[in-house]
């Protein structure tokens, strides 16, 4: 059950022995599409580092997730098919060139690095938060510099909504960067959230 308005999220629960310590967005991705593509239920993760850590307001005190002021959280988990090929990402998805033409931006988290391009995004709402970008390079430039603050939206060149799926379908294929890692060119995109599929503690 998706986190709701009103209802509390997340538990005191420390990091179980068996847990996995985790400091990228690029450690994390590589270890869920591994366990997701050989079958193996997914461990539960502890963070200490990447967007969703930093969106979830984590602490880069290790042994504190051992201890008892550790909250444990079911964050959803975002699956891609790509032409055909399945990913799976705990952060974002961004689709197009960053400086030119339209762009799209899928996020699961409020953080991109240091900027804040989706502030409103939560990671246990069964939604992704979704930006459609039709800009000028100027107008990217102007744009980029209020992403760190988060107030680049409203913005008549972005559209933003919330979507649990979406597919898409480009007439050429454009680059898909997943979790910050280039993943390659596509031209025919469909995502979807899987509620509540990753355990993280922070």
């Amino acid at each position: 059950m998706n986190i709701e308005k009103g209802r509390s999220w997340g538990s005191l629960s420390p990091l179980p022995p068996e847990g996995v310590i985790i400091k990228t967005n690029k450690e994390l991705l590589e270890k869920v599409n591994d366990c997701k593509r050989q079958g193996i239920d997914l461990p539960t993760f502890g963070l200490l580092g990447g967007d969703l850590w930093r969106t979830l307001g984590g602490r880069r005190a290790e042994e504190r997730l051992y201890g008892g002021e550790a909250t444990t959280l079911d964050i959803d988990l975002g699956c891609a098919l790509l032409d055909g090929k399945i990913f799976w990402f705990c952060a974002h998805m961004f689709i197009g060139s960053k400086l030119k033409g339209e762009k799209i931006f899928i996020s699961n988290v409020a953080h991109y690095g240091k900027m804040n391009p989706a502030p409103k995004a939560h990671p246990g709402d069964g939604k992704f938060d979704m930006l459609e970008v039709k800009l000028s390079p100027f107008q990217t430039f102007k744009a980029v510099k209020r992403v760190s603050a988060g107030t680049h939206i409203p913005h008549p060149g972005i559209k933003y909504k919330q979507v649990s799926s979406e597919q898409f379908s480009f007439g050429k294929k454009l680059s898909i960067e997943i979790d910050g890692k280039n993943i390659g060119k596509f031209s025919t995109v469909s995502i979807r959230i899987e509620n509540e599929a990753l355990r993280v503690v922070i």
